[in-house]
């Protein structure tokens, strides 16, 4: 996940949330000023908001420096996993797609790039747990790697780019690929840039994901409209984890399902204690929290700690048992990306942040070996030929849990 760095990246930015916050104090004085003036203050923020991201929207264009980093377990070499990278300009990689398999598509965030350890972790879970997948990291760090208000105004070529590529997949393999069987994931601007590229799409793109979606100039000061950030009209499905809402990330529904661990605000559960914050790498608790998304995303991915959430209207209903027989959606890759509304859950402080549930890998494991026995084609048009692709991709698991638990308990001594 990001490292300590973060804290110095993210100060920049929490300094001008405050001169914001103390500026809005100074301009309305008192109560007494009334409701009208805290409204003509929002409306001036929400203009100056949208002025700037409407003037980068029309200015988008394709940015063939962003590369696609990708990677899938392949059906052909008895489960070995293949690398390859796509960029506009660059048609070699497209003929490592496996044309079986749908497409995910990762956008990290502000000041991160793909090579980063974190993201190559995250697309190496993504991998184990689902190699219905090829998936890539879209590496915008040619565009990320500048101040705030830079690479928010960067997102709009990152989406473009994004839709551009898969328009590029569907013209070269019309009967084999569809942006309906396309998932983008986005973290913090990189969740406002997939929402862009599923909008150029018509959004038609079978479901984005949304890590903790960024606040400031989204939703902060005020919020802007929503053709300018993440929102339900993107996708076919759009679900959205909160994690930092207020501060870094947005507490705004944004998506058809939005979950909120632990009320989706800041400090997160695993952020509080200062043993926890090394063990995420950073000392920051509102950054720790908006980063806790990704970390709460790539252990989701491992169907045995499903992330469930109860419908409810709010946190505090929630916690004083105000919702418990209502309905419950699963968040992550194992959705079934049938639900819609505001889903809170409580999580530990440590990982893997929610209880073990072994019947959700049986029913899993159990269809995944029932497929590779038979050497038919699954639900998503992956041909699995024999067993050594299952067991293969069996042991890749367990090594995987067996590094989450040695280095959870490494952090604690």
């Amino acid at each position: 996940m990001p490292n300590h760095a973060i804290r110095r990246r993210h100060q920049g930015l929490l300094q001008t949330l405050t001169v914001i916050h103390i500026t809005l104090t100074l301009l309305l004085g008192s109560v007494d000023c009334g409701l009208h003036k805290w409204h003509l203050m929002m409306n001036t923020f929400r203009y100056l908001q949208e002025t700037m991201l409407r003037n980068s929207l029309e200015r988008a264009r394709l940015n063939y420096g962003i590369v696609f980093e990708c990677r899938t377990i392949s059906d052909r070499d008895f489960g070995e996993e293949v690398h390859f990278h796509l960029q506009l300009g660059d048609l070699r990689g497209f003929r490592r797609l496996d044309a079986k398999k749908k497409l995910a598509l990762f956008l990290h965030g502000w000041n991160d790039q793909g090579s980063k350890d974190w993201v190559q972790e995250l697309l190496l879970t993504w991998t184990l747990f689902d190699a219905n997948y090829n998936v890539c990291v879209v590496d915008w760090g040619n565009l990320s790697q500048n101040d705030y208000k830079s690479a928010s105004m960067s997102i709009f070529d990152v989406g473009l780019t994004v839709a551009g590529i898969i328009m590029a997949l569907e013209e070269l393999r019309p009967r084999h690929f569809h942006r309906r069987n396309v998932t983008l994931a986005g973290y913090s601007l990189g969740a406002h840039a997939a929402g862009y590229a599923g909008a150029v799409l018509d959004g038609e793109v079978e479901q984005i994901i949304g890590l903790d979606p960024a606040g400031p100039l989204f939703t902060l000061p005020s919020d802007v409209s929503p053709k300018y950030r993440l929102d339900p009209t993107d996708a076919q499905f759009v679900q959205v984890l909160h994690t930092s809402g207020g501060t870094l990330g947005t507490s705004l529904k944004c998506g058809h399902a939005d979950f909120y661990p632990n009320g989706g605000r800041a400090p997160q559960k695993n952020c509080r204690m200062f043993m926890n914050l090394r063990d995420m790498q950073n000392t920051n608790p509102i950054a720790c929290s908006h980063s806790s998304a990704a970390i709460f995303f790539r252990q989701s991915m491992d169907p045995e700690y499903p992330f469930v959430g109860t419908q409810c209207g709010s946190y505090r209903e929630f916690t004083a048992g105000h919702c418990e027989g209502n309905g419950r959606a699963r968040f992550g890759i194992h959705s079934h990306r049938r639900a819609e509304g505001s889903y809170y859950f409580d999580t530990g402080s440590q990982q893997p942040y929610v209880q073990r549930r072994r019947e959700d890998l049986w029913s899993i494991g159990r269809q995944a070996s029932t497929r590779a026995g038979s050497g038919v084609r699954s639900g998503t048009g992956l041909r699995v030929k024999g067993k050594s692709k299952v067991i293969r991709l069996q042991i890749w698991r367990t090594g995987w849990r067996r590094r989450q638990r040695e280095r959870n308990r490494c952090a604690f001594k």
